[in-house]
């Protein structure tokens, strides 16, 4: 909600993060990450004059992916050693959910020929991607890791937007995932840059 045009600006105290329970899995990832128990400010103005320097910058761009990976391609991305090893305890406990939640989902987003299942893969190599980029260009201040998929197929871009996954790296290209979309207003399959300043 906060990355609306409509808000000018907004806070999300720590304990939001695990509050909506069809997000309370994959945004186990804030609990693991150097921004727990901080609050989160977003705004849509400068905030130099309240004597606050932003952290991060997000903005459109016109960015296309010079290449994305096939479905064997996003497997070995989770497979890896480092990515076991980065993940939350909690992010793979799909059996504390709802599977009609997960049905609901699918439909919405439009997907017939894909399983949850299938699409938690897709979701969890779109992360992995920002962690240890594997599917980047590079600047001149070191590679550029960008969104591997398109809107319906990633989940939780707010971790990339506020730096939750990917905060060691000084500008990520993220597109927004459905919700983002839904209530944030963002433009689906756009990219967008995040510049950490």
């Amino acid at each position: 909600m906060p990355l609306s045009k409509e808000v000018e600006i907004g806070f999300v105290p720590p304990d939001a993060w695990g509050k909506y329970p069809f997000w309370r899995r994959p945004l186990s990832w804030f609990k693991a990450s150097p921004s727990l128990g901080r609050i989160l400010v977003v705004s849509s103005f400068n905030l130099q004059e309240y004597h606050l320097t932003p952290e991060t910058i997000i903005r459109e761009c016109d960015f296309q992916p010079p290449k994305l990976p096939d479905w064997d391609e996003k497997l070995k991305l989770i497979e890896q050693e480092s990515y076991q090893k980065a993940k939350p305890a909690e992010l793979e406990n799909m059996d504390a959910e709802d599977p009609e939640l997960h049905n609901q989902w699918l439909k919405m987003m439009g997907l017939r020929k894909v399983s949850y299942e299938e699409l938690f893969i897709m979701h969890c190599a779109n992360h992995f991607n920002f962690i240890e980029p594997a599917y980047f260009i590079k600047e001149e201040n070191g590679p550029v890791s960008y969104s591997i998929d398109k809107t319906s197929h990633i989940c939780s871009a707010c971790l990339e937007f506020f730096n939750i996954i990917g905060h060691q790296f000084r500008k990520k290209l993220v597109v927004p995932c459905p919700g983002a979309v839904l209530f944030a207003g963002m433009t689906a399959n756009r990219y967008y840059e995040v510049l950490r300043t």
